[in-house]
């Protein structure tokens, strides 16, 4: 004798679809939306090569914000001439508190000297709260 499936049993499959949707939906997806480097506040000349001389541009994206998120930026000297390989630079850091999906600018300034040659990195953290949500980073050079 063959049994037929009970009338509860398929009614558990679209319930539970409904379920798993539902919780998929709650889930925040905030990121990075994107990350550029440039010569001009503006970015109509994306570079990541600059002189001593150069202000340093970067442009962050924070996106899909379902509550308000930090971004922090911070510069590393990777392989620059007179600095320890990889070592951040604390004076440079920058953080941005966001409320919705928005563009912050990044700005650097060459120091009285001028940036000494070598390849750096900018990296931007996403924080909701104390959770890491998303994290870019672009390199950049500065050649004399």
């Amino acid at each position: 004798m063959r049994s037929r499936p009970s009338k509860l049993f398929l009614l558990a499959g679209p319930i539970l679809a409904l379920t798993l949707a539902a919780c998929s939906a709650s889930v925040s997806t905030a990121h990075i939306g994107s990350l550029q480097i440039g010569s001009t506040k503006d970015f109509t000349s994306e570079t990541t090569t600059f002189g001593p001389q150069d202000t340093i541009y970067a442009k962050a994206t924070g996106s899909n914000l379902p509550n308000p998120v930090t971004l922090k930026a911070q510069v590393i000297a990777e392989a620059v001439t007179g600095q320890a390989a990889n070592a951040p630079i604390p004076e440079l850091d920058q953080s941005y508190d966001l409320a919705t999906d928005s563009t912050v600018t990044l700005t650097y300034t060459p120091p009285t000297a001028g940036w000494p040659t070598g390849t750096y990195k900018i990296v931007v953290t996403m924080l909701d709260g104390a959770t890491q949500r998303d994290q870019k980073s672009e390199e950049f050079k500065v050649s004399g």
